[in-house]
């Protein structure tokens, strides 16, 4: 599977305000860092952010699917699908992956 560029360079665009991360190719897709950290991947024209306690409600509200792979799709990781109008709104967006960075710092504790 090959990285979709256009989307790639879409969300990266949608992201510009968010302060310094660093992207890296991986399994088909990107990876999003902060220090180091995945707080988001682009993969299957999606953008997934992670989630944990603070912030999964906002995806569970929209019935957003989570990141599942695998033969049968049984693996389960805590990204979450963001919905194409918080993808399409910057300040939203924004304010979601902030969020999604906390949650990957927290994990990394």
């Amino acid at each position: 599977m090959t990285v979709d560029v256009e989307f790639r360079s879409f969300v990266l665009d949608q992201l510009g305000s968010l302060g310094a991360f660093e992207t890296r190719n991986m399994f088909g897709g990107t990876a999003l860092l902060r220090n180091g950290v995945a707080f988001a991947k682009v993969k299957h024209g999606a953008l997934w952010l992670k989630v944990d306690d603070s912030n999964i409600g906002d995806f569970v509200a929209r019935d957003m699917p989570q990141y599942s792979y695998g033969k049968d799709n049984s693996r389960k990781l805590n990204f979450f699908r963001t919905p194409v109008e918080v993808l399409e709104d910057p300040e939203v967006l924004i304010r979601w992956a902030t969020k999604a960075c906390d949650a990957a710092e927290r994990a990394q504790k």
